[in-house]
């Protein structure tokens, strides 16, 4: 395999991962209060048990 075709396949492998990462679905970030309850329930859960 010579160099073109070397780097041709990278950037081909680089432009497929792109391309599924620019697609996946974006996962929504929970408010910050929301996770700050969370954070407390659990701890209150670890206190409670």
């Amino acid at each position: 395999m010579d160099s073109t075709t070397m780097i041709e396949a990278q950037a081909r492998h680089q432009i497929a991962e792109r391309v599924a990462r620019a697609s996946s679905p974006t996962v929504p970030a929970s408010p910050r209060r929301h996770r700050l309850a969370q954070g407390l329930r659990r701890f209150a859960d670890k206190i409670d048990s």
